[in-house]
């Protein structure tokens, strides 16, 4: 595969899994209202250092390790524990919840950057996409060299980058039609989704350590 074909595939990989409903597209519809539209952009920013980490570690070949169903478990555990924390979080700052925008240096919480890391961290299914579709596409690209590892990363964060761009700032200035009733609604089901996760990952979790 050229390199153009390596990124085209890691775009068109990357914008299937971006736009399943999952736990950073919560936060990026939860921040956006508060932060601005450039809430995406720097969600994703945070999310592509925590996979660049994670490509680097495969390509040096420790992805054998990860798999390892202990640390499978753990991260299970810790991320369901870390989705129902966000999940109440949410549905706790719905009462007071606004769409107008805060007064400079008002804004509270993580900043996105650091969110992005955490939320992804905390999807133990992101892991295991790239522990096996990922590996497997990277092992492909790895016969372009370095510059076939990164064409494949370049289109992956580039649809995470176009869609959560997409969303935040469809959500910031859509705000302006939007009601607040209906975006407090769209947060409740998206908090609903997070629980619901959260508890079947402690599930899973329980069951990889256990098993």
């Amino acid at each position: 595969m050229n390199l153009l074909s390596l990124f085209a595939v890691g775009f068109i990989l990357g914008l299937t899994g971006a736009m399943a409903p999952g736990p950073l597209l919560t936060v990026t519809i939860s921040e956006a209202t508060k932060r601005g539209g450039l809430v995406g952009p720097t969600l994703v920013l945070g999310h592509g250092i925590l996979e660049l980490a994670l490509l680097i570690l495969i390509v040096l070949g420790l992805g054998s390790v990860l798999q390892h169903p202990t640390i499978f478990g753990v991260i299970s555990l810790v991320g369901g524990a870390v989705l129902i924390l966000m999940a109440v979080s949410i549905v706790r700052g719905l009462k007071g919840y606004t769409v107008a925008k805060p007064i400079s240096g008002e804004t509270r919480g993580l900043h996105p950057i650091l969110s992005g890391i955490l939320v992804s961290a905390a999807n133990p299914y992101w892991f295991i996409w790239w522990l096996t579709v990922g590996m497997g596409y990277v092992v492909i690209a790895k016969g372009s060299g370095l510059a076939g590892i990164m064409a494949f990363f370049g289109g992956h964060i580039s649809s995470d980058l176009a869609w959560y761009s997409f969303v935040s700032y469809g959500i910031h200035y859509g705000g302006r039609w939007l009601s607040v009733r209906m975006l407090k609604a769209i947060l409740f089901v998206c908090s609903l989704f997070l629980l619901l996760f959260g508890i079947f990952l402690l599930y899973k979790g329980w069951e990889f350590l256990t098993s």
